[in-house]
């Protein structure tokens, strides 16, 4: 039985494959739409940069300081 799930799982996938083949070469992309897209990407991800490096994380509150060891005591 499993054998016949994963064989249906693959030739599903590759029926998948040939479809969106057939239909990239009968509607292709204008690379006008591409660059649109692009652009409008590219202007999200600078606007997320700039948010980030704008924002610093505050100090975590419950962060306990690093504990130093104890310093020796002098020989006497």
């Amino acid at each position: 039985m499993p054998n016949q799930n994963t064989d249906a799982e693959a030739a599903l996938q590759k029926l998948g494959q040939r479809i969106r083949a057939g239909w990239s070469k009968q509607h292709p992309v204008p690379d006008k739409s591409l660059e649109t897209v692009r652009h409008t990407v590219r202007e999200d991800w600078e606007q997320e940069q700039n948010v980030k490096g704008v924002k610093k994380p505050a100090p975590d509150a419950t962060k306990k300081p690093q504990r130093q060891p104890p310093e020796p005591e002098p020989e006497r």
